[in-house]
């Protein structure tokens, strides 16, 4: 693994630590940021929920970089690593269509808040 996923992975808590306790924490402070609103509630459940699913796929992707370290050949830790990259693209589509509504939802200021908080595409948005 190169230095910049091994950060993104540290950063995330996929390498050590309680992967559940970390993304409730990171969904409870993206919802006390953006200041979620009661009208806003079900928008922001469905976008919490494709977040929790999300670090599912980052504790899969744990699994096959681990795999992928221990494979023999470079050909094998190669396959390895495109599977990982597939599942992180695939997680990441299921992400959108929540956080498309949950963005829609938001007043002007929310949005403000949102562009600087969930820009990232490493651990949860």
């Amino acid at each position: 693994m190169d230095g910049g996923m091994m950060r993104m992975m540290a950063e995330c808590g996929v390498l050590g630590g309680d992967m559940a306790t970390h993304a409730e924490g990171r969904i409870a402070f993206l919802k006390a940021e953006l200041g979620v609103s009661d009208a806003q509630k079900a928008v922001w459940e469905a976008y919490a929920a494709a977040l929790a699913k999300n670090l599912q796929g980052m504790q899969g992707m744990r699994q096959a970089m681990m795999k992928a370290m221990e494979a023999k050949s470079p050909v094998e830790r190669l396959d390895s690593h495109i599977a990982a990259m597939e599942g992180r693209v695939a997680a990441l589509k299921e992400v959108k269509p929540a956080l498309g509504t949950l963005y829609s939802a938001l007043s002007e200021d929310q949005k403000k808040k949102a562009d600087q908080l969930l820009t990232g595409v490493g651990c949860m948005m």
